[in-house]
């Protein structure tokens, strides 16, 4: 049945009333934008996947029951299982009255204690957290001592750091390259080609931090990234080395995949 024989029998002040009823509830799905963190300890990845807990999982189920509706939510990109967050952008379609600003606050109360939301905020309907995403920054930190506090989000390492070293090597990694050595073999892409703006290193209080910027990456790459410059400061390996793995475009020539757990996603930029 067509609208127009509907609207065709009714007053014109009734077919405008009726319209605005509509125009309201359309008014009222909206699409969010939602920032993130989380401690990736105890997950399984950001992706959801079955019979294993997920960040997807944990944050679908706490808006849905949030909003008493099923709620699909849309990640920037995947972090690997024990992969952690600072920043995580995701957005996500809901039926509701509430001012977008103040989504946040009945999500807070169904969350895990794993995971944390620090705002919410309407956008374009066409907006798309990973898609719409131009770079995301990665952080690695590196302790030399433990240190009880720090120890799940920080990787143990007792060599001394030459940073100006490392910096020196940087450039062998920088701008647009085929990056299939330094991801997991596993890895299902269209193709291995990534465009890292810059890696930096600094220190942070007791411990060094590796910061790369890219477009986009590959599973696995940062965690082998900074293996592969753990290797550089212990002088297992050289520029020509670095160079050799590059061109063979082979994972079993690059250092083995480095600990998840002093990983995390800092910003994603849009």
């Amino acid at each position: 049945m067509h609208f127009s024989y509907l609207f065709s029998n009714l007053q014109p002040q009734s077919c405008a009333v009726i319209v605005s009823l509509i125009k309201q509830e359309w008014k009222h799905f909206m699409n969010i934008k939602m920032v993130i963190q989380y401690d990736g300890t105890d997950f399984c990845g950001s992706q959801i996947q079955n019979g294993v807990r997920t960040v997807q999982g944990e944050l679908e189920k706490a808006v849905s029951q949030a909003f008493n509706q099923e709620i699909k939510i849309l990640f920037s990109g995947r972090t690997d299982s024990g992969v952690h967050a600072m920043e995580q952008i995701v957005n996500f379609q809901v039926d509701t009255s509430i001012p977008g600003e103040r989504v946040i606050y009945p999500i807070l109360k169904f969350l895990p204690q794993d995971i944390n939301v620090l705002s919410t905020v309407p956008v374009a309907e066409s907006f798309h957290a990973r898609f719409d995403a131009k770079y995301r920054i990665y952080r690695y930190f590196i302790r030399k001592e433990s240190n009880l506090f720090r120890n799940k989000f920080s990787f143990l390492c007792r060599k001394e750091f030459d940073l100006q070293k490392l910096k020196e090597f940087v450039p062998l990694f920088l701008g647009k390259k085929n990056f299939r050595s330094f991801c997991s073999a596993k890895a299902e892409v269209d193709h291995y080609f990534c465009d890292i703006e810059y890696i930096n290193f600094f220190k942070k209080e007791d411990e060094i931090v590796l910061e790369i910027k890219a477009n986009r990456y590959l599973h696995n790459m940062v965690r082998i990234i900074v293996a592969t410059f753990i290797e550089i400061n212990s002088g297992k390996l050289d520029s020509n080395d670095i160079e050799q793995i590059f061109e063979k475009e082979n994972r079993i020539y690059a250092p083995q995949t480095i600990s998840p757990k002093g990983l995390f996603l800092w910003k994603i930029g849009y």
